[in-house]
């Protein structure tokens, strides 16, 4: 299986999109995992997916797709490559300069998600369940939402903006109704 099916090889992801939020609750980690898998594997360009369980012992576990560090690593290692190509020589080393500095960069922020992710988990999450937390542009809806059929409860939002913007917006929005479902 290949663990970068489904998220886009090579963007830079700074325009203006509207950005959807799909987070969906299981009683069982298995069927979190199939949802997780099948949303990885569908096709259709994610911006991220998450997926968060609890074991019966309180032990939470987080499992996401590694776009952060490969989008960094591609991002900078373009614009080393335009920067490069000022001193023709240095295109090598510009890119994989700027290649590298993006991977550690997208990794400080794997990681930073990871552990934010992790601690709302704790509290949010029921002993012996799991969440999925998938984000993808508008545009992918009609791809990425049929995939997922195991969860207990799905809640949707979507945002429009930068894309970091529109992501926060639309996960806000998605949390808010998970919320209202879950009282």
């Amino acid at each position: 299986m290949n663990p970068t099916a489904g998220l886009k090889v090579l963007s830079l992801p700074i325009d203006q999109e509207t950005t959807d939020v799909l987070i969906s609750s299981y009683l069982s980690h298995d069927a979190a995992r199939d949802d997780y898998h099948a949303a990885l594997t569908c096709g259709a360009y994610l911006h991220g997916a998450i997926l968060v369980a609890k074991d019966l012992s309180g032990k939470v576990t987080v499992q996401q797709s590694d776009h952060m560090v490969r989008e960094g690593a591609q991002g900078l290692g373009t614009l080393g490559f335009i920067t490069g190509l000022m001193v023709f020589p240095l295109v090598p080393l510009t890119t994989g300069f700027a290649a590298v500095m993006g991977g550690f960069l997208g990794e400080a922020l794997h990681l930073l998600t990871e552990s934010k992710v992790k601690g709302q988990a704790a509290a949010m999450i029921p002993l012996g369940c799991a969440a999925l937390i998938l984000a993808y542009p508008r545009s992918s809806a009609s791809v990425v939402a049929p995939v997922v059929t195991r969860s207990l409860t799905k809640a949707t939002a979507e945002a429009h903006g930068h894309h970091v913007q529109a992501l926060r917006g639309a996960l806000a929005g998605a949390q808010q109704q998970m919320a209202a479902t879950a009282s």
